[in-house]
């Protein structure tokens, strides 16, 4: 079974595994509105033997809902532009796209900086990577 799995994440990428993840993020009370952390897409593709770089850190303790953002009803997608180092390491985020509110944008932002991969590799060897990474906040449940 482990080889299947290893098979599907080597030949989707990351996606299946982000895809758990993602889930696993929007997990909380039932009154409040949980992030959802979307599949990694790799912005750019090498010759041969790149093993895309998986999330080993929890996504769903990285991003917070902030509580700003719950009180005022915000929601929507962020866009980020990641750089996973070739120790695994977010050491770049830039947003490509905002979700309208800044204070969405800037929690996405400080989420991506705590995420911790396996690297990616390259013909064996860690190499660093940039990759696009969607963050959503659902709009919030009025009332309660």
């Amino acid at each position: 079974m482990h080889s299947a799995l290893s098979s599907r994440a080597a030949g989707s990428g990351v996606l299946a595994v982000l895809a758990v993840l993602a889930g696993a993020a929007s997990t909380g009370c039932a009154d409040e509105a949980g992030p959802e952390v979307g599949a990694l897409r790799v912005d750019q593709l090498r010759e041969g033997g790149l093993v895309m770089p998986v999330l080993e850190s929890r996504s769903s303790s990285a991003f917070p809902y902030p509580a700003e953002a719950l009180e005022e009803g915000a929601g929507g997608e962020t866009l980020l532009r990641i750089r996973i180092s070739d120790a695994g390491r977010v050491d770049s985020v830039a947003v490509m796209t905002s979700s309208g509110h800044a204070v969405l944008d800037s929690a996405a932002v400080e989420g991506a900086r705590l995420l911790r991969y396996r690297p990616a590799r390259h013909r064996g060897a860690p190499t660093a990577i940039w990759a696009q990474l969607p963050v959503r906040y659902p709009v919030p449940a009025s009332g309660g």
